[in-house]
């Protein structure tokens, strides 16, 4: 069987907070407040491309626990008002139903970008404030909304047939930032012809750096789908390694042409071949108290990086930049944290590359000047443990290709600037193959 959400929700207020009194509720003005941000926020974002990875599971009606069945990766970006999707290393976007990259399962579109932009940039919907909460030790103020069928954008797909149905959900912001933190949407009165009980779909977002622009992006989705018959398919989304691109331009995964240019030369991108063993210092500082996902990351390569001992394809103190994938606080009896860091450029004498490479463990064999070490970590409590237990396993590349994973010990952590580790490259343009 196939089933297929697509469309986006439609969620919006009239009015704006510019003709909002100051006499009104906290809630109103907080609502008209957001709405005149996030509307500025996404009218300015420009075109992104990331990589959209989605583990895809099931879970049978007798049971408890979901199995895995696959994991789609794909290339994921927006151009106007539509998602268009690839295939990680295509050349091109295609403007094709999303149906036609995984035949099978549970497949959703509009998480990337469509939800957002439909729900914030329209003008029809009804909301009401809910209250106040707290979401991973923040304050929060949540707004539940509905979107009746007539309005709504939502469709589904199961099994040949399919519907269009109205929907409901919440979303949370940062009462202090006005930052959209996560969306919640629900499909409502699902036609009872398509066999399905209901569906739910939740997205966590984050501001980012992305070249010269801060964006708001999602960093995590999770797509639930519950059958009548009891199954349940899932698909547990994540977004990585997002470049921002132009739409005057050519999308290009090999080395362009550089344009003529008489003031200055435009730099040059290239591909890094698969098999180069990058060793690179970070010279950003990590405070667990402070530190939030979508933090810039800078860092240098600290040795010539060679090809089969010949020619330099990587110069010392290339300049490398990236974020914070991740930061996850353990539950489990002793404290700690999973900390996620995606690499993603590497920029020396006017050339530009795209990093996607494998974190290496601390035992995978030393290279010129780039042991593991963890220079200096402080602040745990208890204290944390040596660098070699600090820096664990090599993440696995299904859950966030492209990342690496830092297991920190201890209910707090600060890694000073000079954090060594050592990476291997990827190939780009088939770098995703194993994992189809």
């Amino acid at each position: 069987m196939r089933w297929k959400l697509r469309g986006a929700v439609l969620l919006i207020w009239a009015g704006s907070a510019a003709a909002a009194p100051d006499d009104l509720p906290r809630e109103v003005l907080l609502l008209a407040h957001f709405k005149e941000r996030i509307r500025q926020v996404l009218a300015q974002v420009p075109n992104y491309t990331c990589l959209e990875t989605i583990q895809r599971s099931a879970m049978a009606g007798h049971a408890n626990t979901f199995s895995p069945l696959d994991t789609v990766l794909l290339e994921v970006s927006t151009v106007g008002d539509k998602e268009l999707l690839a295939w990680p290393g295509a050349r091109q976007f295609e403007d094709a139903d999303i149906s036609s990259f995984a035949g099978r399962g549970l497949m959703g579109s509009g998480i990337f970008a469509m939800h957002a932009r439909n729900v914030f940039l329209r003008e029809t919907t009804t909301i009401r404030y809910f209250g106040d909460e707290e979401m991973e030790g923040r304050p929060v103020a949540r707004f539940d909304f509905r979107v009746p069928e007539a309005w709504s954008g939502y469709q589904i797909q199961a099994n040949g047939a399919s519907a269009k149905v109205g929907t409901s959900g919440s979303f949370w912001i940062d009462p202090d930032s006005l930052e959209l933190m996560r969306m919640e949407v629900r499909a409502d009165e699902i036609p009872a012809a398509l066999g399905i009980e209901r569906t739910g779909t939740l997205i966590d977002y984050a501001r980012m750096r992305i070249g010269d622009a801060d964006a708001l992006l999602p960093q995590d989705a999770q797509l639930v789908l519950r059958l009548v018959s009891g199954e349940v398919l899932r698909n547990e989304i994540q977004f990585s390694h997002c470049h921002e691109y132009r739409t005057e331009s050519t999308i290009r995964f090999d080395m362009p042409n550089p344009s003529p240019s008489a003031a200055a030369p435009a730099a040059r991108r290239v591909d890094l071949p698969a098999g180069l063993t990058v060793s690179i210092e970070l010279e950003t500082a990590i405070d667990s108290s402070t530190a939030h996902v979508g933090d810039l990351l800078r860092g240098h390569v600290t040795n010539d990086v060679r090809r089969k001992g010949k020619a330099i394809i990587i110069p010392k103190g290339a300049i490398v930049t990236g974020r914070i994938r991740g930061l996850e606080r353990l539950t489990s009896s002793k404290p700690g944290f999973d900390l996620t860091i995606e690499l993603a450029d590497l920029e020396w004498e006017n050339t530009i590359a795209e990093f996607y490479g494998e974190f290496l463990p601390a035992d995978s064999g030393p290279v010129e000047d780039s042991m593991l070490n963890l220079p200096s970590i402080g602040g745990g409590v208890p204290a944390l443990p040596p660098p070699a237990a600090a820096i664990g396993r090599a993440v696995h590349a299904a859950e966030i290709p492209g990342t690496g994973v830092l297991h920190m010990k201890g209910a707090q952590f600060h890694i000073h600037p000079g954090l060594r580790m050592n990476w291997r490259t990827l190939e780009p343009n088939r770098r995703l193959k194993k994992w189809k």
